[in-house]
């Protein structure tokens, strides 16, 4: 009777502790998830601000480069355009019909040239416009320079991207053609948009010296201020070079 008691007691205790472990357990078990998703929430909010701060500077970007631009644009182009027209209304002493016309021509296209320059003025009017149209007048500078041949291809099913993501995507495009200007020496520039059922993509090439993608060349500002700024868009880089064979950079947006 006596051991028959103590089986009893032993099973009691040992049931006790086999409870203690699991409460114990699945305390732990619960601690570890409010921490685990303290954690997580704690890394989204600061992925929020980053994409936030990376969002401003890329607007901060965008007009320091508009007013690069409209400062070119105005002295070698809509200035000069302009003092043709004040030349050729001095000299319009008495009516003459072609000279009339020429100089209406001249502040026709003066017009022109403002309202483009307008459609990127900030980052407002990029959202307004869209990416495609935006990335127009990105090449129509490059055509006006006399440096640059250019061409645009848009499939037939593209669609334009978000407010966040078409501010972003603007300034990397931005980035690459500049580094066309600055190192690529050469004479034509094309862009492709298209997108399909798994993504969304850019293309910006050149027929310039082209590099070797074996060498690194990767590590410098420009390459990683546009994969850093790929990564939070949810974005792939890809390029595409060989020596003499010009460069080809794609963003993949899924």
């Amino acid at each position: 009777m006596e051991k028959s008691q103590r089986d009893i007691v032993v099973a009691i205790v040992l049931a006790i502790l086999i409870i203690v472990v699991l409460v114990v357990f699945a305390l732990l078990i619960f601690l570890t998830f409010i921490k685990r998703k303290r954690l997580l929430e704690r890394e989204q909010e600061l992925m929020k601000i980053q994409f936030a701060e990376e969002l401003l500077k890329s607007q901060l970007e965008i007009q320091e480069q508009t007013l690069r631009n409209i400062s070119h644009e105005i002295h070698d182009n809509i200035g000069q355009i302009l003092s043709l027209v004040a030349l050729n209304l001095n000299l319009l002493k008495s009516p003459d019909v072609d000279r009339l016309n020429s100089t209406t021509n001249l502040v026709e296209k003066a017009i022109n040239d403002l309202r483009t320059l307008s459609k990127i003025l900030n980052p407002e009017q990029i959202l307004k416009v869209g990416l495609k149209e935006a990335l127009e007048v990105e090449l129509q500078h490059l055509e006006k320079s006399g440096k640059f041949s250019v061409d645009m291809q848009v499939d037939a099913g593209f669609r334009e991207p978000n407010a966040e993501k078409t501010i972003i995507l603007y300034r990397m495009a931005q980035e690459v053609l500049n580094n066309i200007i600055k190192h690529a020496e050469a004479n034509h520039v094309y862009v492709q948009l298209s997108k399909n059922e798994d993504c969304f993509t850019i293309v910006i090439g050149d027929n310039g010296k082209g590099f070797d993608t074996c060498v690194n060349h990767t590590s410098g500002i420009g390459h990683q201020n546009l994969h850093k700024r790929a990564s939070m868009i949810n974005t792939e880089v890809k390029v595409i070079s060989s020596p003499g064979s010009g460069t080809e950079i794609a963003f993949k947006l899924f």
